[in-house]
């Protein structure tokens, strides 16, 4: 019979973060190479969504049956579930900020003169447009990026992994007796 080597706990996070971070990455790749940044929308959402849920998912259960011999509880599965998502918020959000400063930084400029001409299709008031230009600037800072973009994907990850947790649990049938 050969050795079964386990893998670490901080293995499987880091792995599963990375994984969706690259298809999250790679699709947002693919949408400004072919200049469908903004025309994609909710599908960029949805994509984005499905890789997370993906990763928590196959996250939580490698976790169950390569460490913890097929069981865990709902607490242990969203702690696995919110390190993947926190992880990957990192890596994103670092990613975001290299892309917004030096891959495309006229990427921020273009979304401002689209939400302008959309303000002004809506007939916006001349205040309504001005805060809502404010609003952009700030959220195009670097320091908003990083900590935007690592507080929404815990919170996204804290929804997924709410979700996940209650389908990936499995409780050991021997516990209440191994504490005896």
């Amino acid at each position: 019979m050969e050795p079964q080597f386990k893998t670490n706990k901080w293995q499987i996070i880091t792995k599963f973060a990375i994984v969706y971070s690259l298809i999250v990455i790679g699709f947002g790749l693919i949408l400004y190479i072919f200049s469908l940044t903004m025309k994609a929308g909710w599908v960029s959402g949805l994509v984005s969504l499905a890789a997370l849920f993906g990763s928590i998912n196959y996250g939580i259960l490698a976790h169950r049956n390569q460490n913890l011999n097929g069981f865990i509880s709902y607490g242990q599965s969203l702690g696995i579930g919110l390190l993947i998502s926190l992880v990957a918020g990192v890596i994103l959000a670092l990613y975001q900020l290299v892309f917004n400063l030096y891959i495309a930084p006229e990427m921020a400029t273009n979304m401002l003169n689209e939400a302008k001409r959309q303000l002004i299709e809506s007939n916006a008031s001349e205040e309504e447009m001005q805060t809502t230009i404010n609003i952009f600037k700030k959220m195009s800072e670097p320091l908003y990026i990083v900590f935007g973009g690592i507080a929404g994907s815990f919170v996204l990850g804290l929804i997924a992994s709410l979700i996940i947790s209650a389908f990936t649990k499995k409780e050991d049938p021997d516990a209440a007796y191994k504490n005896l």
